[in-house]
């Protein structure tokens, strides 16, 4: 296991601010050789998948890994041999009374969400967590309070997918566990609750710190600007999923406070932060993402959209992800912004599912094309409910007319499918609440129920 000081993890997160783009590449070459060369001489998947390396290796010189591949070999993918995928997966499953137990004494551990139905556990080592809080604690949450997370000293809401092993609840309990004697100062709500109800409990509990994913923080900024919520917030953070420059303004305005935005994901951690800005910041110095097409072919140094990304974590040496595949649409500016000088990472968020209506295949895109920019729209959600019907959910801004805008918004794509053949797809709106998925809290952009 790969151990930090904290004051060197400190000091090291510190010291890669302030690098040139020139710096930070020597820096992030010498961590990755560092990261390859452990987990070959530790881990037998690695050591096969890297045994004809040569001698001087560069990143494009490594093989690509993904989810399933990775998920059948896990005994041999992790570094530490007395980890295996069963005693993992009863650890993130774990009674609640035992949430302040170290997996073998040592690690940390947590899922996927598992949206595409398979999720994936992750270990964390001493070195990775703290590189990675020490992200959080000067990058994104720099300009803020140091206490707006502090249940000693704040009273703090958080709305999240309230389910064992996910990422956000874990780490709900772990500061529960770590304040015995303050949990009436923290408020845990899931976001499987109806937006009713989560403002009925914000308005009894009158948190000063709230976190939340942005698809939820966006229909209480809306709720808070139409009188039905009432609260006086210090601070909020958001993760998880994407915030457009637009919402960030929406809860900045709403709640009358700092926003912290962080791009992260159970496998990769802390990939990007805003710094007091609504600009997210890529943290290269410990992350590297190579935007890719969709033959997962490396871009280069490009400003245009990626058609997945591949994610190397530099800081996890238990269980290394290394050129690791998601579908993230991303694309990466170089060019410095007065609030840092890491480069700016844009996230369209999850590629667009496919689907079948009225007996077509269609991609969702087509849908997030046209709802994305719609006049007064501000978050939306497409639910299929049968073989022909699509129902669209959505929150519109302040001052627009709901049944108009998503009821136009429905005719426009009631007409798209007329002209693709599909003239039996109905597309109905409705005020529904919006459909999480059941393993994890992210809002998906469609969802098929039944």
């Amino acid at each position: 296991m790969k151990t930090i000081e904290l004051s060197k993890a400190q000091q090291l997160v510190a010291e890669g601010i302030n690098l040139s783009e020139t710096e930070r590449k020597v820096v992030q070459q010498e961590r990755l050789h560092e990261l390859v060369d452990y987990a070959r001489q530790h881990s037998p998947y690695f050591a096969k998948l890297y045994a004809n390396l040569p001698d001087n290796y560069t990143l494009s010189d490594l093989p690509i890994t993904e989810k399933s591949k990775l998920l059948e070999n896990y005994g041999d993918w992790v570094t530490d041999r007395e980890l295996n995928l069963e005693n993992v997966l009863a650890y993130v499953g774990r009674d609640e009374s035992r949430s302040d137990e170290l997996l073998l004494g040592k690690y940390t551990a947590l899922r996927t969400s598992g949206s595409s139905g398979n999720p994936l556990p992750m270990v964390r080592d001493d070195h990775r967590n703290k590189i990675h809080a020490q992200l959080i604690a000067q990058r994104l949450c720099g300009q803020m309070d140091p206490d707006f997370l502090n249940i000693r000293k704040k009273k703090v809401a958080t709305v999240i997918h309230t389910s064992n092993g996910a990422s956000s609840y874990e780490a709900a309990k772990r500061m529960i566990q770590a304040n015995l004697g303050y949990e009436h100062n923290f408020l845990c709500l899931s976001v499987l609750d109806s937006i009713e109800h989560i403002v009925e409990e914000l308005n009894r509990f009158q948190p000063e710190s709230m976190t939340g994913y942005p698809s939820v923080l966006v229909q209480l900024a809306l709720q808070q600007q139409n009188g039905n919520l009432h609260l006086n917030l210090q601070a909020l953070a958001s993760s998880a999923e994407m915030l457009s420059e637009e919402n960030f303004y929406l809860l900045q305005q709403a709640f009358n406070c700092p926003v912290a935005n962080n791009y992260c994901m159970t496998e990769g951690g802390e990939i990007a932060m805003t710094h007091n800005c609504p600009h997210l910041h890529l943290n290269e110095d410990w992350i590297i993402v190579e935007p890719v097409d969709k033959d997962k072919k490396p871009l280069g140094e490009t400003e245009e959209w990626s058609e997945g990304i591949l994610v190397t974590d530099l800081t996890n040496y238990v269980q290394p992800i290394i050129r690791y595949y998601v579908n993230d649409v991303v694309r990466i500016k170089r060019m410095p912004l007065k609030c840092c000088p890491l480069p700016q990472l844009e996230i369209r968020g999850r590629v667009c599912p496919s689907y079948t209506l009225a007996g077509k295949t269609f991609t969702a895109a087509a849908l997030v094309t046209k709802a994305e920019v719609w006049p007064g729209l501000t978050s939306y959600q497409f639910v299929q409910t049968n073989d022909n019907t699509l129902e669209l959910r959505g929150t519109c801004q302040s001052g627009y007319d709901s049944a108009e805008v998503l009821g136009n918004l429905c005719q426009q794509i009631q007409g798209y499918f007329a002209e693709n053949n599909a003239s039996e797809a109905q597309v109905v709106w409705s005020e529904k609440p919006f459909v999480p998925n059941k393993q994890g809290g992210k809002i998906p952009v469609y969802i098929r129920i039944e």
